[in-house]
C-alpha cells in the first residue's frame, strides 16, 4: 500500500511538471486498473501495451502528440502523453476507449490542463465505471469488495487469453 501512495505522489508530481512545462496544452496519464496485488508482470505488460496503442490510435486521429513517456513502475505500467487538443475533447475519446474498448475496461485514463485541473466523467455527463463482474458501479464493488481477487485477476487472465489467442 505504501508503494501504491508512493507511486500516486510520483505520477502526481511528474503530471504537474508537465502542465509547467506545456502550459497551454493538455495532459493525459495513463495506467491500468489491476485487481490483486501483483500489478506488473510481463503479461500485464503486454496487455498493456496493446490496450495504450489501441487508445494512441483513437487519439492521434484527433491531435498530434507532443510528448510521451512510458514506464513500469513496481505499481504497473503508466504513461503520459501531452497534446494540443482541449482537455474536454480528448476526455471523450478516453471515456468511449475507457466504456467500449475490450482492453479499456482494465485501464484508468486521467484528462488534466492547467486551467481545469482533472476533467471527470460526470462533467461530461458519462456513465460510471462499471464492474468487470457483474455491471454494478466499479466504486460500489471495490468499497464492498462484492467479488474475491480471485475471481477479478481471472477476468484479467481471460481477458489476456482473448486478447493473445486471437493473435495466434
Amino acid at each position: 500500500m505504501a508503494e501504491v501512495l508512493h507511486n500516486k505522489d510520483k505520477r502526481v508530481r511528474y503530471q504537474q511538471q508537465l502542465l509547467r512545462e506545456f502550459p497551454d496544452a493538455t495532459v493525459v496519464a495513463i495506467k491500468l486498473n489491476i485487481p490483486g496485488p501483483i500489478k506488473t508482470n510481463s503479461e500485464i505488460e503486454q496487455l498493456f501495451q496493446v490496450g495504450y496503442q489501441r487508445f494512441m490510435d483513437q487519439l492521434t486521429t484527433l491531435t498530434p502528440i507532443i510528448k510521451t513517456k512510458t514506464e513500469v513502475a513496481p505499481t504497473g505500467p503508466e504513461a503520459w502523453l501531452v497534446v494540443t487538443r482541449a482537455a474536454s475533447d480528448v476526455k471523450h475519446v478516453a471515456v468511449r476507449f475507457e466504456d467500449h474498448d475490450h482492453l479499456g475496461r482494465l485501464f484508468d485514463v486521467d484528462v488534466l490542463n492547467r486551467t481545469h485541473g482533472t476533467y471527470h466523467r460526470a462533467e461530461l455527463s458519462a456513465s460510471k465505471r462499471t464492474c468487470f463482474l457483474c455491471g454494478r458501479l466499479a466504486k460500489e464493488c471495490g468499497r464492498n469488495r462484492t467479488h474475491s481477487v480471485e475471481a477479478l485477476q481471472a477476468y484479467v487472465n481471460q481477458l489476456y487469453y482473448e486478447v493473445f489467442q486471437d493473435d495466434k
